[in-house]
């Protein structure tokens, strides 16, 4: 009888714990992801954008506080990540704390490794030839020296590498918008080509797309 009791306790807390780690599954939004989510509808369809595999460097480019980044560390395993931006008022590593501690309320440990760094306009200051990925998530908009970054960034990637660039229209008077042919064709000048190119309206957002670009051989 005893055993019998013990057996049924043991029941109910597996399922009270399995419902638990349910109930704290994190919706897929940019509040847990970041902005990169209001680019993809779930994260089987982000996932098999960036096809991501274990051993895969990757870096975001004008990253802010790293929210993108912590997001990504969750739906993916040993992948080690750059975080960049211009701003250490924004990105640093007390701001990027706090994304990590938020992230492992939903993944612990997380098996991604982190490394942060500050560039400037014209110069990513990422390792040379070190990126199977870089990730730009609406920041290609944002570049003031559009040539000097795109040459940087074509330094950065392996040969193998790809850039992933996901922008939107913005309708702010100072905003410059880049349909997915006019990034193409700056593209091309600096010896890229595009792979790939999909994407659809989410969240708001008009004129959405998702490009993928090689360097040329």
């Amino acid at each position: 009888m005893k055993r019998q009791t013990l057996l049924l306790l043991a029941l109910a807390l597996f399922s009270l714990t399995s419902l638990t780690c349910l109930d704290t599954r994190p919706e897929f939004s940019y509040k847990v992801y970041g902005n990169i989510a209001n680019y993809f509808e779930n994260e089987k369809d982000l996932l098999s954008f960036f096809e991501f595999k274990k051993g895969d460097v990757v870096a975001e480019i004008g990253a802010l506080k790293g929210e993108n980044i912590g997001g990504l560390a969750l739906l993916t395993d040993s992948i080690t990540f750059y975080v960049q931006d211009i701003n250490a008022k924004t990105l640093n590593q007390k701001n990027f704390n706090k994304v990590i501690r938020k992230c492992e309320k939903y993944k612990k440990p997380l098996t991604a490794k982190f490394n942060l760094c500050i560039g400037t306009e014209k110069s990513s200051n990422l390792p040379d030839a070190a990126f199977d990925k870089i990730v730009l998530s609406a920041t290609f908009h944002e570049f003031t020296c559009m040539d000097e970054m795109v040459t940087d960034i074509s330094k950065k990637l392996k040969p193998t590498g790809k850039l992933y660039i996901l922008e939107s229209h913005c309708f702010g008077k100072t905003h410059i918008n880049y349909r997915v042919d006019e990034t193409t064709a700056i593209m091309k000048k600096h010896n890229f080509h595009l792979v790939k190119k999909d994407g659809k309206d989410l969240n708001g957002g008009t004129g959405l797309y998702r490009a993928i670009y090689a360097k040329d051989n």
